[in-house]
């Protein structure tokens, strides 16, 4: 008896629930108005502005926003004055807040936003908006810049996009006023920058840049700045993230594939803001390790940094041969992989692939049955009739080669060979 009263309890519950979830309207857009208050401190400055949000007369939702900066009832004719713009490029309108002038140069302003979100019929608070400053809009190509001053000489401008509500930072652009030479970045706003200068040992400078997929793959340059001869050395890899931060396990790669370099990066964020990064730099000849010391953290696009290495390559620009080559200590030579491919038809390929970095995988497609192209990639099944199978993705100066089967059918090579890695492109 007791469990069917429970049942039934259960039951009324979940109709109640339902019932009342049907019975809550689902506003549009369109339906909203919009109030604004201002709130005095014990002091009679204003401290923090009010936003009510309305359907006809019926109260939705009050946001409260506080001011960075409590100011007097004279200076604070503008704040709080909103205006409904479509922030993040959905097609609906969004509000944004203003909330004040720090001073100092003209877009150095307090801004809070909401944003429209049409799945919830609400607004939500973005992620990342606050804190920035004045920003524009380019509605073309859907990404948002804050220009500031950078000193006296010195102009800084920031480009940011959405990723859902949040405003990922991507890169930041300085620029000399009276400089007619400035760098469009525009190009590289594809995944965001990370660039981190450093010391090697204390002694040596060292500029790292690089840009990270969705998929975890690193892609970038290292730059001696006192080198002889400085120019950007490619960097390629992976992250790995964990609980204590992200891991970066990146090659420095010479034209001709030969990896000259090991680096390796922990960047952990602690308390939402403040970086802590360590790092090493290793010879791979020789196993000598210097530590990465002195290391600050920016999205400052380096000059030379003017092509992203992770735009997807034009299936009809694959290239003929890539490689790579790795000190191998054993054999006390260099050991790596190389792969040709040769058309086999539009969007088709077919390739053979040696890679001898740990143990000899080799292989090739079969004659009736080449790769076939989806945009920058294609995965093959069935190497050599065992059940091998991996997965290729072309960039403009590399491929990269990924296992796509369990670790059974490495055994088709033997002692755990495959074709994963990444391969140099060294012949168009």
């Amino acid at each position: 008896m007791q469990n069917k009263i429970v049942k039934s309890v259960m039951v009324t519950l979940f109709l109640l629930t339902m019932i009342a979830t049907q019975a809550q309207p689902k506003h549009e857009r369109k339906d909203f108005t919009f109030k604004t208050m201002k709130v005095k401190n014990a002091e009679g400055e204003i401290s923090e502005v009010r936003l009510q949000t309305f359907v006809g007369s019926l109260l939705i939702k009050e946001y409260t926003f506080e001011l960075n900066s409590p100011v007097s009832e004279e200076m604070a004719e503008s704040i709080g004055t909103i205006s409904e713009t479509d922030l993040n490029f959905d097609g609906y309108p969004d509000v944004d807040v203003y909330l004040g002038y720090y001073g100092g140069f003209a877009t150095n302003t307090q801004q809070e936003a909401l944003l429209w979100d049409q799945e919830q019929h609400a607004f939500v608070y973005p992620d990342g908006y606050a804190g920035i400053g004045e920003l524009m809009l380019n509605t073309e190509k859907k990404y948002l810049i804050h220009t500031g001053s950078e000193g006296p000489d010195e102009r800084v401008t920031s480009y940011y996009r959405w990723h859902g509500s949040k405003l990922q930072h991507y890169l930041d652009e300085v620029w000399a006023i009276e400089s007619d030479d400035n760098t469009s970045f525009e190009g590289l706003l594809n995944y965001p920058l990370q660039r981190y200068d450093a010391q090697l040992d204390g002694r040596i400078s060292v500029i790292i840049a690089f840009q990270v997929t969705d998929g975890n793959l690193v892609a970038g340059y290292i730059y001696y700045p006192k080198a002889k001869t400085p120019a950007p050395i490619m960097l390629l890899g992976n992250v790995y993230h964990k609980d204590d931060g992200d891991y970066y396990y990146l090659s420095e790669y010479q034209s001709d594939g030969i990896v000259t370099g090991e680096v390796m990066l922990k960047h952990q964020v602690v308390d939402g803001w403040d970086n802590k990064i360590e790092g090493t730099w290793t010879n791979p000849q020789t196993l000598k390790e210097m530590k990465l010391t002195d290391i600050s953290f920016s999205r400052e696009m380096p000059t030379w940094f003017t092509k992203s290495l992770l735009a997807p390559e034009d299936p009809g620009n694959i290239g003929r041969e890539y490689s790579f080559r790795k000190w191998h200590l054993g054999a006390e030579e260099y050991m790596g992989g190389h792969i040709t491919f040769r058309a086999a038809g539009k969007n088709k390929v077919h390739f053979e692939c040696v890679n001898a970095a740990h143990g000899i995988a080799e292989g090739s497609s079969e004659a009736n049955r080449p790769a076939v192209l989806h945009g920058n990639w294609f995965e093959y099944h069935d190497v050599n009739e065992c059940n091998y199978s991996f997965y290729a993705a072309f960039f403009p100066r590399f491929v990269v080669l990924v296992n796509t089967t369990d670790n059974s059918t490495l055994e088709c090579f033997g002692a755990g060979a495959s074709f994963e890695g990444i391969y140099i492109k060294v012949k168009q």
